[in-house]
């Protein structure tokens, strides 16, 4: 028997460079990782930092590669959005050993840098 789906959005499985800070924040440490999906709604992405709480809000940017006839050049997307859930690769056996995966819940819809 299925499960059915109670997304609002469809997630599409794409692995897209991430770097973000936590908001507010003194220190201006920058994280990295994956993305493991990513919806008009929001993503999962994997790092190696286990430093996200439910609730924290970070600050996101997306490296877009070069896609001929769409975004030549590559480019940035830039977003805010709210941790849902984090887990160890223990708890999500998708992750490699030793990396973390992240939930995000976008606060409005990221958005191209220019």
């Amino acid at each position: 028997m299925s499960r059915s789906e109670k997304r609002k959005y469809k997630r599409l499985p794409i692995k897209l460079d991430l770097s973000c800070r936590k908001v507010p924040s003194l220190a201006e440490k920058f994280y990295t990782g994956c993305t493991i999906n990513v919806s008009p709604g929001g993503l999962y992405f994997e790092t190696v930092a286990n430093e996200f709480e439910q609730g924290r809000l970070l600050k996101v940017e997306l490296t877009i590669p070069p896609t001929a006839g769409l975004l030549e050049l590559g480019g940035r997307i830039s977003g805010f959005g709210k941790v849902v859930r984090s887990c160890s690769s223990g708890e999500d056996a998708n992750l490699p050993y030793g990396r973390y995966g992240v939930a995000l819940q976008f606060c409005r819809s990221p958005r191209l840098c220019m």
